[in-house]
């Protein structure tokens, strides 16, 4: 090039410098009218094509210098980077390819064929390589770790079968080994600069390698640059709350959405159809809880057939007898309740209360409302003698119009109405008073909870009286035994908790229900069911 035109382009390549890509042209296209086969005029035009977002133009250009000069580094990435922008992918991967063949040492060209490699389905085990090389030179380079941290994570999705593997709730399977590589890298990057995605993948991957401080300490992290506001910060602290809960912390989690699906199943006043759905779930959610993944136990629990749904459904009823929740009792208004409830309280206060029952509160068991599904009316009552006394009433579940009309026809389809007479003593044993109703399960065996029924029809008159009769004869039978008799709705509650516990451990005792139990409760069905529901109660009680 002949000093003038060096001058030219000397004042080009400042025009550059500049920015004045336009301007930089003119002179530009002025040397090349002189000297065509220039790679070097060539490639700088082409910078300012690309600026100019004339990339057709561009590309022409590039193409020349490539022909002029093979092994030009530069110009193969800029060539790629086109035909990465015309989704090119796999042109751009082979021109990467010849860049890194030419210079295996430059970080930047190993980096961006990684990255394009990173895209495709194939295994990414050449990507990996090419970020450890890019790596190995440029260790600053907080997205090449960022990225191997990526792929070692897909990796560790795919475990073979000889491999050390996790799991987690959901019932996906990790690679260990590789989990931990990729945890690796994602500390790496971290330590290089703030980032809130690897901070939260850290949190992730430490959690599923049972690493529970370490999430949480990142979980923090992210929760300390996130704003008040911002929408994102209620789900990082629900994982940071997670891992803060160690092993239990994510089955919990799992558990909580089986059950939030429930949705109106899972309320109260439920049909008896949403009652088998809602068996079934809470079934899922308990097997969650045990360490069952979410898949099979969803498979071990929504039943394959009507037979198998009901001795599902009848399973969990059983089941529930030695798992009832705390009662959770709350004042409640009469009024909000079906009439039949308010009209049998009015009708028990007016016969027990000259009985020296004195009426405490209306309550609702909030909790017990859940299982049973439906709300139920309790009037609660204490007698400064006898203890408590509670008086409630509930129908059957709807059993289609077929099951409605069979069970009318029994005598079956009527209203349970009952008055339960309880008192603690202070050995911490208790009686228990009150009609059989349709309950078919016996408690005469239990050592410190004494269940005694009365002929259905015998009415609270009856019941209240029966009960004081047992009392007395009990304290004659001991000596300075006294009833410990609650006087608020929450010392109602604890005694309620109390007996409840001393029934749960008599059901665990006798593998939750006797055979007498079962018959009494199938009833000629007992054939058909008797066995589906002794293998569904086996698989709810697997710890």
């Amino acid at each position: 090039m002949r000093s003038d035109d060096q001058i030219v382009f000397d004042e080009a390549r400042q025009l550059i410098r500049d920015g004045d890509f336009g301007g930089a042209l003119i002179p530009l296209e002025a040397l090349i009218a002189v000297h065509p086969r220039s790679a070097a005029l060539r490639w700088h035009r082409s910078r300012c094509l690309r600026a100019l977002d004339r990339d057709a133009e561009a590309v022409a250009d590039l193409d020349t210098v490539l022909a002029l000069r093979p092994d030009y580094v530069p110009a193969l990435v800029a060539r790629a980077e086109l035909a990465e922008a015309e989704d090119a992918g796999d042109e751009a991967i082979a021109l990467l390819r010849r860049a890194h063949a030419i210079d295996a040492g430059d970080a930047d060209v190993a980096f961006r064929l990684a990255l394009l490699l990173a895209d495709q389905a194939e295994a990414p085990d050449e990507a990996i390589a090419l970020l450890t090389r890019a790596i190995a030179t440029d260790p600053s380079r907080q997205e090449a770790w960022r990225l191997r941290a990526d792929l070692r994570h897909r990796l560790a999705s795919a475990p073979a079968d000889d491999a050390d593997v996790v799991g987690d709730p959901l019932g996906m399977r990790y690679d260990r080994t590789q989990l931990e590589a990729a945890l690796a890298d994602y500390q790496a990057a971290a330590a290089i600069a703030d980032d809130l995605r690897v901070d939260l993948r850290i949190a992730d991957v430490a959690q599923r390698l049972g690493r529970y401080e370490e999430a949480v300490v990142h979980g923090d992290a992210v929760l300390a640059r996130l704003a008040v506001d911002d929408p994102v910060r209620p789900h990082v602290q629900e994982l940071r709350d997670r891992a803060a809960a160690g092993p239990d912390g994510e089955r919990e989690h799992y558990a909580r959405m089986i059950e939030a699906a429930l949705g109106e199943a899972g309320g109260a006043d439920r049909s008896l159809q949403d009652d088998v759905a809602h068996a079934a779930l809470r079934h899922a959610a308990d097997q969650i809880r045990k360490g069952a993944d979410l898949s099979s136990a969803l498979e071990t629990s929504v039943p394959e057939s009507p037979d198998d749904a009901s001795a599902a459904y009848i399973a969990h009823q059983i089941h529930n007898l030695a798992h009832e929740p705390p009662p959770g009792l709350e004042p409640a208004l009469a009024s909000e309740f079906p009439g039949y409830q308010q009209r049998h309280l009015a009708a028990v206060r007016r016969t027990i209360e000259p009985l020296g029952y004195v009426h405490l509160t209306d309550a609702e068991a909030k909790n017990l409302g859940q299982t049973l599904g439906q709300r139920v009316l309790i009037g609660l009552y204490v007698h400064p003698q006898y203890g408590t006394a509670a008086a409630y009433a509930m129908r059957p579940k709807w059993p289609g119009l077929l099951g409605f009309l069979a069970l009318l026809l029994t005598g079956k389809w009527r209203a349970q109405r009952m008055l339960e007479c309880v008192s603690r003593f202070a050995d911490g044993t208790f009686l228990a008073t009150r009609e059989a109703g349709a309950d078919v399960f016996d408690y005469a065996a239990a050592e410190s909870f004494h269940l005694e029924k009365l002929a259905d029809g015998s009415g609270p008159r009856a019941v209240a009286e029966r009960h004081a009769a047992r009392v007395r004869e009990r304290l004659a039978d001991l000596p300075g035994s006294a009833v410990d008799v609650p006087t608020t709705l929450d010392a109602i509650e604890g005694q309620w908790i109390e007996s409840n516990q001393l029934k749960a451990e008599y059901r665990r005792s006798i593998d939750y229900v006797t055979d007498a139990e079962l018959r009494g409760l199938l009833g000629k069905h007992y054939d058909r069911y008797a066995e589906k529901v002794r293998a569904r109660l086996a698989l709810m009680t697997t710890e």
